[in-house]
């Protein structure tokens, strides 16, 4: 039994074993193999260095667009500096400078200029323009107008016989303007009741701008007869002094109420103040 058993095994590994031809062939067949690969390999090596040249292109490719663009930063980036620094040392302290006396401006406005105040000075500056009207021309003609009707914004019609407010209805308007500064500064100072009178004053020269001026300014006199297509027009100083009548009409009446209101609020604060020291010494006294 033993016998047979060894013989089965032999067996077995006889048929588990190969044969040396069995290991010779695939080697040869490999060696075939390795002998066929070098024909394909060939190809490889140029292929890498067809890769490794179009990379070093790109490679160059980039890095002449990128010098452009890094001299660009580096510029901006010096010129931000040099920017920061200009702003950091003269503009923000001019800014700040500047927000300093506004603010400065602003509480000297909010302690010292008044409803009234506000008012005096639009009065005054009515005023002042009302007298400056009388000394510049207020009516013209014009000749030719049709002529350059179509060219007006290059080129207007000459103008003739222009002529001041004065020749209309003399010294009056500027006699009011006189009346008015010298109401409005004693409104202001002493009697808050002659602010009133502007209403009055600027009236009158509304009505002597609308009923004199205005029909003797619109007239062609002999420039009529003397020219064709003569048209008169009145002047900014016509217009100035009829506006400055309207702004004295009607802040007249304002500046009474607002100098009548400051009025009675600063005899209230003395016998506030007296109340209240009354009312400390009463207790005290308790």
């Amino acid at each position: 039994m033993r016998l047979n058993r060894r013989k089965n095994r032999g067996s077995e590994s006889s048929e588990r074993r190969p044969s040396r031809r069995s290991r010779e062939r695939p080697s040869e067949g490999g060696s075939r193999g390795h002998s066929r690969k070098p024909t394909g390999g060939s190809r490889k090596p140029l292929a890498r260095v067809v890769r490794s040249v179009a990379a070093d292109a790109l490679g160059i490719a980039r890095e002449l667009l990128r010098w452009p663009a890094r001299i660009w930063m580096a510029t901006a980036e010096a010129l931000g500096k040099v920017i920061l620094a200009v702003w950091r040392r003269g503009a923000l302290r001019a800014w700040r400078m500047a927000l300093r006396m506004l603010r400065v401006a602003l509480a000297f406005a909010e302690r010292t200029v008044t409803p009234a105040r506000g008012l005096a000075m639009v009065a005054l500056a009515a005023t002042i323009a009302l007298g400056g009207s009388q000394f510049g021309d207020y009516r013209a003609v014009e000749v030719g107008t049709q002529d350059y009707a179509n060219v007006e914004n290059v080129a207007q019609a000459p103008q003739v016989e222009s002529a001041m407010p004065r020749s209309a209805h003399g010294v009056s308007v500027f006699a009011i303007a006189v009346a008015c500064l010298f109401v409005t500064v004693f409104a202001v100072w002493r009697n808050w009741r002659l602010a009133r009178l502007l209403l009055f004053l600027g009236l009158a020269v509304v009505a002597i701008s609308v009923f004199v001026d205005r029909p003797d300014g619109l007239r062609l006199g002999t420039a009529g007869e003397a020219y064709a297509g003569a048209h008169a027009v009145l002047l900014g100083s016509y217009w100035v002094q009829l506006f400055s009548g309207v702004t004295l009409a009607i802040v007249g009446p304002l500046l009474a109420l607002q100098l009548r209101a400051e009025r009675a609020v600063r005899r209230g604060r003395p016998s506030a103040r007296r109340r209240d020291e009354g009312v400390k010494i009463n207790k005290i006294i308790k």
